[in-house]
């Protein structure tokens, strides 16, 4: 063993020997229960509003906030994972996230409820640092098939929060779900803590270095900066699709919350495709996932366009939900083994970046639905269609980007 690899070694801790099934999985449900603590106050704003005398104008900056608290914790305390031991690390944002989901379920003023929704923002960014441990864990050959089923936990939390919101809160009152999501979100940070290996980067800069590397990394990594922003494009898409959809089903479908959180359900179930499209990119075939995935985006708001049936709206839904993840998967795959020591750093730039899309999504779905859905779903269709763009011309002009796919390095 040279001197080097045996630095290493002692750096990092011994390398895991491959991810098991049920750690998998636990990683996986660990992401979920994280990220829709983040989403629970979307169907509930009016209420929470209400309660903890919010304006309204004011009760729509409970979801802002805490995607501004996301977007933080991205650009600031993620990187901290290629600088300070990963499982530790993991730990402390867990318990940050369950003291803030607390002290939101105890709030009895907006200003204490908004700081509370910035801190489960900030703390949200754990489930980045599961992404970036479970590529770790895992072997080349496997690295897109779990990385693509701990990553489905994202988005299957993010939708999947808003029925669960739904149903518990007109159940037992929103308090009662925010203090239940910080017990299990707890459980979790004990039980990760337990099961996962030590990781300590092999870096030699400190903090304020770290951070001022993400400029670099973004301004010379161009494999990065094509991905994220592909997959900024269909964000955006997604983002606006979810937005809108929610004014069309009650507008002329007549459905109530129940309802709406039903067919947001149906939707998640389009997540359950990441862990598929992980093994086919493991078998080399990202490039073919990616583009069929945003084809399944464009075929989604061709759907939703020329079929204005609320079938037709969760055949879209559907489609829309397993391609975005489909595309996210491989991407995030590529982007976790383009540097080992910068993987945390390149993660955060690269869900910043195409969250940056999302929040465009989500900001002029409601404009546009002022012109019918046929507009939104003609934007969304648009925002598709240059992201199948992007993602052809870059895998023309650049052809590492099929050894990046291939190989994971």
């Amino acid at each position: 063993m040279t001197e080097s690899s045996a630095k290493s070694k002692a750096t990092h801790g011994a390398m895991p020997k491959g991810i098991s099934p049920s750690v998998t999985l636990l990683l996986a449900v660990a992401c979920a229960v994280v990220s829709s603590g983040s989403y629970f106050a979307r169907p509930l704003t009016s209420v929470i509003g209400h309660q903890i005398g919010l304006v309204p104008w004011m009760a729509g900056m409970i979801v802002t906030v805490s995607q501004l608290g996301f977007v933080a914790g991205l650009l600031l305390i993620a990187p901290l994972g290629d600088f300070l031991e990963n499982r530790r690390l993991l730990m402390v944002a867990l318990l940050v996230s369950s003291a803030s989901l607390f002290c939101a379920s105890l709030a009895q003023s907006g200003p204490t409820f908004l700081v509370a929704c910035f801190g489960i923002g900030v703390a949200s960014t754990a489930v980045q640092l599961l992404v970036a441990m479970a590529a770790f864990m895992s072997g080349p050959g496997k690295r897109g098939q779990v990385v693509g089923l701990v990553t489905s936990g994202l988005l299957i939390g993010m939708l999947g929060a808003w029925p669960v919101a739904s149903v518990v809160s007109a159940a037992y009152g929103w308090r009662v779900l925010f203090a239940a999501d910080a017990a299990v979100v707890f459980l979790f940070a004990v039980c990760l803590y337990l099961v996962l290996p030590r990781r300590r980067p092999d870096s030699e800069h400190g903090y304020v270095a770290l951070l001022a590397s993400l400029w670099h990394l973004l301004r010379t990594t161009g494999e990065l900066k094509k991905r994220a922003t592909t997959q900024a494009c269909l964000f955006g898409a997604f983002s606006l699709f979810w937005t809108a959809v929610p004014l069309e089903l009650r507008a002329h479908y007549a459905m109530n919350a129940s309802q709406v959180a039903l067919f947001g359900l149906a939707g998640a179930s389009g997540a359950l495709i990441a862990p598929f499209a992980g093994k086919f990119a493991d078998r080399g075939h990202s490039h073919t996932v990616g583009i069929v995935g945003i084809v399944a985006i464009v075929i989604a708001f061709g759907t939703g366009l020329f079929a204005p049936h609320v079938w037709a709206l969760v055949i879209a839904a559907f489609l829309l939900d397993a391609g975005v993840q489909a595309n996210h998967v491989v991407s995030q795959r590529v982007v976790l083994s383009l540097h080992g020591q910068a993987a945390n750093r390149l993660n955060s730039l690269y869900i910043a970046t195409f969250f940056l899309g999302g929040a465009l999504g989500s900001a002029i779905a409601s404009p546009l639905y002022l012109y019918g859905w046929q507009t939104v779903a003609a934007c969304g269709a648009a925002f598709a269609c240059l992201g199948l763009f992007l993602r052809v011309v870059v895998h023309r002009v650049n052809p590492m980007s099929r050894i990046y796919e291939t190989e994971g390095s």
